[in-house]
């Protein structure tokens, strides 16, 4: 059993695994994390869709391994939207920072967890700011069944195409006034491809 009360033990880097062929992006990533030496745990999200072989090679690397429940995509969105509303399920940690599996860490990257507080909701980067486009690759979250079960319901009577649109009004119109976005040194473009790059500048 999973148990997370508080410090960096409950403070955990969030990846997915949909398809087999996101396994060695996500394995990409993890060792870019270990490379930097972050302190946290590094948790990935894996669909039923993944291979059983392919689904133990990511077993044996991450540190904690969970399925991703379809049943609980009451709002029938894609697998791509609906694992980072996943995030809000994992209540065995207090704080999450969920990172697109083409990404890759190039320098310690930590002190995300402790520049930003949430006390519901996510924090994301705002639309529009420098390379950063509206996929929501990066975000800090503060698990809650609660918050998932409104952002499921609010979804089932909305058009599905404009999820991620959505969850960042929803994020604006429910986070305290205080509240900041993410820096854009979190995320970037390397060029045209697909992979981003955790970007810590001085």
């Amino acid at each position: 059993m999973v148990t997370a009360r508080g410090g960096s033990s409950s403070q955990v880097w969030l990846t997915y695994v949909l398809t087999d062929f996101d396994v060695p992006k996500a394995l990409t990533l993890y060792f870019s994390m270990k490379r930097v030496f972050t302190s946290r745990k590094l948790v990935v999200l894996v669909s039923r869709n993944v291979s059983p072989s392919m689904k133990e090679v990511v077993r044996s690397v991450f540190d904690f391994l969970f399925v991703l429940e379809d049943e609980l995509n009451t709002a029938g969105l894609k697998n791509e939207e609906f694992v980072k509303l996943s995030a809000f399920t994992l209540k065995f940690f207090g704080k999450v920072v969920f990172l697109e599996p083409t990404m890759f860490a190039v320098k310690n990257s930590d002190d995300i967890f402790d520049n930003y507080e949430v006390s519901s909701g996510f924090l994301t980067t705002e639309v529009g700011q420098g390379d950063i486009d509206d996929g929501l690759s990066i975000f800090v979250a503060r698990p809650c069944l609660h918050v998932f079960r409104n952002l499921m319901n609010s979804l089932e009577t909305r058009s599905v195409a404009g999820v991620e649109s959505y969850l960042r009004i929803w994020a604006r119109n429910n986070l305290p006034p205080t509240a900041k976005p993410l820096d854009m040194k979190y995320s970037g473009k390397i060029s045209e491809n697909p992979c981003a790059l955790l970007r810590f500048d001085s």
